[in-house]
C-alpha cells in the first residue's frame, strides 16, 4: 500500500534510515556532552552532521531527525534546547536567530489512519530568510516560509507562511505589525564591533 496524501517527501522507511538515525543520535550525543569551550569538536559535529553548516553558533542541547536535510547560510545562532525535526528539508538563511527551544517541524504523517500506520518517513520543507528572529519556545510546522528579516514572537505555532519584514506572533502565528528597519551598520563595522569582543 502506498502513501496517497501529497507530501514534498514521502517515502518507505528503510533499515538504512534508521541505522542513519542511530549515527546520528550518537554523533549528537556527542556534541550536547562536549565541553562548552571546545568549539572545534563542536564544529567539526556540526559540519559532519548538517547538510550545510557555515559557522552558526549551536548551543546545546540541540536535537534533529536526519541532520543531512538541515541547510544554515551563514553565520547565525541557535539557542539551547532547539529541535529541528528535518525529514523534508529545512533551510535557513543567512544571520537566522532561533530562542531556546524552538522548533522547526519540517517531518509530519497522514490524517488518513489507514496511511499513518504504514511505515513511510513524510514532511514538508521549510525555508526561514535571511535574518530572521524566532522568539523562545515557537514552532514552526512543515511546510511554512518566513520571510527575510521578520520577527516571530515567543511562543508563537507559525502554521503559514509570514512575508518579509513583520512582526508576527500567536497561536496561530499571525503579522501584527510591518517593521521599518534603522540604517545598517556596513560589514566592516559589525566585524570591528564583533571583533573586539572576541567574536
Amino acid at each position: 500500500m502506498e502513501i496517497k496524501t501529497k507530501f514534498d517527501v514521502c517515502e518507505p522507511l528503510t533499515r538504512d534510515i534508521i541505522d542513519e538515525q542511530l549515527e546520528l543520535r550518537c554523533k549528537l550525543h556527542e556534541f550536547n556532552h562536549a565541553r562548552p569551550d571546545d568549539e572545534a569538536t563542536q564544529q567539526r559535529l556540526l559540519s559532519e552532521m548538517l547538510g550545510t553548516y557555515q559557522g552558526a553558533i549551536v548551543i546545546a542541547p540541540f536535537h534533529c531527525d536526519i541532520g543531512r536535510n538541515i541547510h544554515f547560510g551563514e553565520g547565525g545562532f541557535i539557542n539551547s534546547d532547539c529541535v529541528i525535526l528535518d525529514m523534508a528539508p529545512v533551510r535557513l538563511g543567512d544571520y537566522v536567530m532561533l530562542g531556546p527551544k524552538v522548533q522547526l517541524l519540517a517531518t509530519t504523517h497522514p490524517v488518513d489512519l489507514a496511511e499513518r500506520v504504514l511505515p513511510y518517513i513524510c514532511g514538508n520543507e521549510i525555508v526561514i530568510g535571511d535574518n530572521v528572529w524566532i522568539g523562545g519556545g515557537s514552532i514552526v510546522l512543515p511546510g511554512v516560509t518566513i520571510g527575510d528579516r521578520s520577527v516571530i514572537g515567543a511562543g508563537s505555532v507559525v502554521t503559514k507562511d509570514i512575508p518579509s519584514d513583520v512582526v508576527a506572533a500567536g497561536n496561530p502565528c499571525r503579522v501584527i505589525k510591518p517593521i521599518e528597519h534603522g540604517e545598517l551598520p556596513d560589514y566592516e563595522e559589525l566585524a570591528q564591533i564583533y571583533a573586539a569582543i572576541g567574536l
